[in-house]
């Protein structure tokens, strides 16, 4: 009798556990982290995430791969599909040396200081695919957000849980050409 109710006791957590699987958003960025002191090209810890909104303090000082969070740099990529052009408020959030870039082009930086600041720029989106690509150099206790109003609402970090109608955002795929048509 005890097996059974600690059997029906458990039962529910794997359950509950499939359904959150199930109805979490997926992944939008692809992060890439290196430890500072490394040298040469090795290759970096990859991380999928499902928004740009990262802040290493003394409660979470996990880096992937293992990088000291005090000396590390990191690059994440996204790709967004817009259907139509758009207008976009877009903030870029950091401690530590940090840049926006889209489809190459860089469009806002922070120098390097230890302390949190943001640039924001409204920004032209076509219609199409584009890279979204953001770096961080770390300093003190880094942080890093990505954050945009595509609705007219206030600002909120740019991923999957976060999309508006004719605005869709996947982890690039590998090789030179990450977000192209497939």
């Amino acid at each position: 009798m005890a097996l059974w109710a600690t059997l029906l006791g458990v039962a529910p957590l794997p359950i509950w556990f499939l359904v959150q699987v199930a109805i979490a958003p997926p992944a939008a960025w692809r992060g890439e982290y290196r430890p500072r002191e490394a040298s040469g090209p090795g290759a970096p810890a990859v991380a999928f995430e499902r928004q740009l909104a990262r802040y290493w303090d003394r409660n979470e000082r996990l880096v992937p791969g293992g990088a000291d969070p005090n000396a590390f740099s990191a690059r994440w990529q996204a790709c967004m599909r817009v259907e139509q052009a758009r207008d976009v408020p877009v903030m870029l959030v950091a401690n530590g040396a940090a840049s926006f870039a889209l489809d190459g082009a860089e469009l806002l930086r922070l120098p390097p200081k230890n302390t949190r600041r943001s640039a924001g720029a409204v920004l032209h989106f076509p219609p199409g695919l584009h890279l979204l690509s953001v770096e961080l150099d770390s300093a003190g206790w880094p942080s890093i957000a990505l954050q945009a109003s595509f609705d007219g609402g206030p600002p909120a970090p740019i991923g999957s849980g976060r999309v508006s109608p004719g605005v869709s955002i996947t982890p690039p795929g590998p090789g030179t050409s990450p977000c192209s048509e497939p």
